[in-house]
């Protein structure tokens, strides 16, 4: 991923070194001008349209090189737009597609959508190994459910922060399996911008904006 902050610094610094090496080579470029013009043959004059020439390259490059800083002021100026739009989003309540999240000290809390033939629904959690710690078969009513986990385990103990899955098994009266939306839902602490894309940090972990399915007030 590419961090928007290093970007702009990186385009900077090329530019400013490609500002100083072109000025550097316009001064030789004059002097051995100069240096040529002073000694030539009056009877066989240089021929003008080669230093125009060059003279053309040089403003070309210059203004490639100018066309470069101004593309990171306008990065930074774009990225700090952003960050300020996006502010009014601090606090909300955010719903994030995503099966895995992050346990923190609140929790993960998943909302999903059981579908109107749903007649069983077992939901599992699963650590970033792929084990299985916490098993439990919830109700089948059709709609919008949620499932909230506190880290607790089978067997009865506590798992550490980290990142977890949670799957949905769930079956119609004929025992065929369901396809179940799942989201994680949390609140938005944060905006990231130092991502090749923006991203909103929570209390479940920082996800992509484009993850984002739903924002709103905190009730």
């Amino acid at each position: 991923m590419v961090d928007v902050i290093s970007t702009v610094n990186a385009i900077t610094k090329e530019t400013t070194t490609a500002s100083q090496t072109l000025s550097d080579n316009f001064d030789t470029f004059l002097n051995l001008l100069t240096a040529q013009l002073q000694n030539q043959d009056p009877l066989e004059p240089v021929d003008s349209s080669e230093f125009t020439n060059q003279l053309v390259q040089f403003s070309g490059v210059e203004q490639q090189i100018q066309t470069n800083q101004n593309l990171a002021d306008l990065i930074e100026l774009t990225s700090s737009s952003t960050l300020a739009g996006l502010s009014g989003y601090l606090g909300q309540s955010v719903e994030i597609d995503s099966l895995v999240a992050e346990l923190g000290d609140e929790g993960i809390e998943w909302l999903y959508t059981l579908p109107d033939d749903t007649q069983a629904v077992t939901i599992s959690v699963q650590d970033e190994n792929g084990n299985t710690i916490y098993t439990e078969k919830v109700s089948a009513t059709p709609g919008e459910g949620s499932f909230q986990w506190d880290g607790e385990v089978t067997s009865g103990s506590e798992r550490t922060d980290g990142l977890y899955y949670i799957s949905i098994q769930a079956t119609d009266s004929d025992g065929t399996a369901l396809d179940v939306p799942v989201r994680v839902h949390s609140t938005v602490t944060g905006i990231d911008l130092s991502a090749d894309a923006t991203a909103v940090s929570t209390g479940s972990g920082t996800f992509y904006f484009d993850q984002v399915v739903r924002l709103s007030a905190q009730s």
